[in-house]
């Protein structure tokens, strides 16, 4: 008997060594420029052209939200709220156009530094641990119940506070160059993740706490190289993807990172993919929010020439081969051509999407188009020459290509 035993424990522990061997991990993503079609499991180490894409301006937010700085989409509205300093306010505002809809304030906290908003199902959480100098101890994370929200145009609350420290920092001195900002939460099942933005070494760390109110020491689990600063995050059940949106120092060159196919909350062990937004210039992008797969919307502070303004844009990074091996002539009138900053497309039968690609394949603007005459901004888009694509409910789809001034 002992003999059996012994033989069936050493035939199962060779099939599995069997397995493992057979196994082959590397890059899975079939758009990554070093894709392993070999690659049974996703290693982390896909690598990506650089990606160029301008979100399409929805519409400029209300005075009362001058400093929009951070977004999240929850039971069918859109929610954002004021930074450091202002009323404990926060609003629901319109998609198709920015306008403030709602103000919800919340009676028994200040509004410190309100860095980032996000929500569950049954909460809406609003992230009060923003620490530009590095010296702050009363990092806190306000819970409010929907339950409360009312129907009214203003509408007044309580809160609970999930209240935390950082194990790691030591220091407390006022600095320019320190690692203890935080400006980005997400909420991912029965967790809440915190991003921080690091202005001495240009990298992110992650650090979990519960969703029940209390105080926690927090340690980080993981980090990643961002290469700038993170100032909003989102997070979409559907995909398991995580989106975060940031700028370098001086809130130009505005980026973003997607990040999905990685196991468990080590949201940086599978695929990192960087796009770079904007035009390189000042650009205070703050907030960003899934609104579908795929869909997301972006907004900003008031900063430099740019006011407070509401943004939407799509995950479809690259043109397909054949756009780029065929001009089209189309029926409805792009004028002018060459463009300024208005481009006006005329005499749509339908309501179209569109796509501004440049001449290697990048999505710079994409959107949507009503039925017959539009003007679309072409602010953000760089001197050049780019193709313009729009595709009809029914299939059609014309290209033309386009040169910026």
């Amino acid at each position: 008997m002992r003999i059996k035993i012994r033989i069936g424990v050493f035939i199962c522990i060779s099939l599995f060594s069997v397995n493992l061997t057979n196994a082959q991990s590397g890059c899975t993503d079939p758009v990554a420029t070093n894709y392993n079609s070999s690659a049974t499991s996703n290693d982390g180490s896909c690598v990506y052209a650089v990606t160029h894409s301008s979100p399409v301006l929805r519409g400029a937010l209300s005075t009362a939200i001058p400093e929009s700085s951070g977004l999240v989409w929850t039971a069918g509205k859109l929610w954002t709220h004021n930074d450091s300093g202002n009323p404990p306010d926060i609003f629901s505002i319109d998609t198709t156009n920015g306008n403030m809809l709602q103000t919800v304030v919340i009676d028994n906290y200040p509004n410190v530094d309100w860095e980032d908003i996000t929500a569950d199902n049954n909460f809406i959480y609003v992230g009060d641990h923003g620490n530009n100098s590095g010296d702050r101890k009363d990092l806190k994370i306000l819970k409010i119940a929907k339950a409360d929200i009312t129907s009214g145009p203003i509408v007044h609350v309580n809160a609970q506070a999930i209240s935390f420290s950082y194990t790691d920092q030591t220091i407390f001195a006022s600095s320019s160059t320190h690692n203890f900002d935080c400006e980005a939460l997400i909420s991912v099942r029965d967790s809440l993740y915190i991003f921080t933005k690091d202005r001495g070494d240009l990298k992110t760390r992650v650090y979990k706490m519960p969703k029940i109110p209390g105080t926690y020491p927090l340690t980080p689990y993981t980090s990643f190289n961002i290469n700038g600063l993170i100032t909003g995050a989102d997070y979409d059940s559907v995909t398991n993807e995580v989106i975060l949106i940031g700028y370098f120092s001086g809130h130009t060159n505005s980026f973003l990172w997607i990040l999905n196919d990685f196991p468990g909350d080590l949201f940086f062990s599978g695929n990192k993919r960087r796009i770079e937004i904007g035009n390189g210039m000042e650009w205070q992008t703050e907030g960003v929010a899934y609104i579908s797969p795929k869909r997301f919307f972006v907004s900003c502070e008031s900063a430099g020439s740019i006011n407070a303004s509401l943004f939407v844009s799509n995950e479809n990074w690259l043109l397909s081969a054949s756009v780029m091996n065929h001009e089209v002539s189309i029926n409805n009138s792009c004028f002018p051509n060459p463009i300024n900053d208005i481009i006006h497309i005329n005499n749509l039968q339908d309501h179209d999407n569109y796509a501004i690609f440049s001449l290697t394949g990048f999505v710079i603007q994409q959107g949507e188009l009503k039925k017959g005459d539009n003007s679309l901004s072409a602010a953000f888009i760089k001197a050049g020459t780019y193709f313009l694509e729009t595709n009809g409910k029914e299939g059609k789809r014309t290209v033309q290509k386009i040169v910026k001034h």
